[in-house]
């Protein structure tokens, strides 16, 4: 065992170790951890210091194996203000996600700057919460969970932290490491324990008004499910100084097979 969630085996190629088990099923990894996986690599491919992310859009082709998974990066609309990335990540010979992350330019905006988007409390209000008794598997054993008051099924307001580093021996960039945890919303206000319901998210989109800071990631999380068998679960993502930006989730909601 290691205290990482993924061992780098070469330049693009990355192991992940049990701390990435998925809570679905024992032999996928979590979404979770494999989308800041690659938000670590979208960081490091061609970096510029006048550029941001302001989006990213993972989305999910099928269960994430509990394999060794390559990861690539290009840039498919390069441009002196406005950039899109694209990034890939392969198991077995087969993509299992495809992210596509807008970065664009940064600028002193200050004077103009507001924001709708709704606080929480910090941390120190919430009480510890073991989140292993709602979901199995490695990564969310690896969750350290405060929960604030006034949570009820379908809307809570967590805030998170994990254990593990990413990658063994590397220190990964704030976004990477904030994005760590920003899957983790479909699971922390539960609207029906899955024991009885499925309902994973088949994308992961986040959007940003500014750059993270490392530290606890809190989520004002609300879940939707709609009469046909979608779902929605939308969440205000936060660090210590405030909101920082949007987590949505599109879901496919089923009954648990026979």
């Amino acid at each position: 065992m290691t205290n990482a969630y993924y061992r780098r085996i070469d330049a693009n190629t990355f192991e992940p170790t049990l701390h990435t088990q998925g809570a679905w099923q024992e032999h996928e990894q979590h979404m979770a951890v494999a989308s800041a996986l690659m938000a670590a690599m979208i960081e490091q491919h061609e970096p510029r210091d006048d550029l941001q992310i302001a989006r990213i859009t993972w989305e999910i082709f099928g269960m994430i194996p509990l394999a060794p998974s390559h990861v690539e990066v290009t840039t498919i609309r390069p441009g002196r203000t406005i950039e899109l990335l694209e990034a890939t990540l392969t198991i077995e010979s087969r993509v299992i996600i495809r992210a596509r992350a807008w970065r664009l330019a940064m600028s002193d905006t200050s004077a103009y700057a507001g924001s709708e988007l709704p606080t929480i409390n910090g941390p120190e209000a919430g009480a510890v919460e073991d989140a292993t008794l709602t979901w199995p598997g490695g990564y969310i054993a690896s969750l350290i969970t405060r929960e604030l008051p006034g949570g009820r099924p379908g809307r809570r307001q967590v805030w998170l932290k994990t254990h593990p580093t990413l990658i063994e021996g590397e220190e990964v960039g704030a976004l990477a490491e904030l994005v760590t945890r920003c899957d983790t919303a479909n699971g922390i206000a539960v609207r029906i324990d899955p024991k009885k319901l499925m309902y994973p998210n088949v994308e992961l989109s986040l959007h940003l008004v500014r750059a993270p800071r490392r530290g606890w990631v809190g989520l004002d999380t609300a879940v939707t499910f709609g009469p046909t068998g979608l779902g929605l679960t939308s969440s205000t993502i936060h660090d210590e100084d405030g909101p920082v930006g949007r987590v949505e989730q599109a879901l496919t909601v089923r009954e648990l097979p026979a």
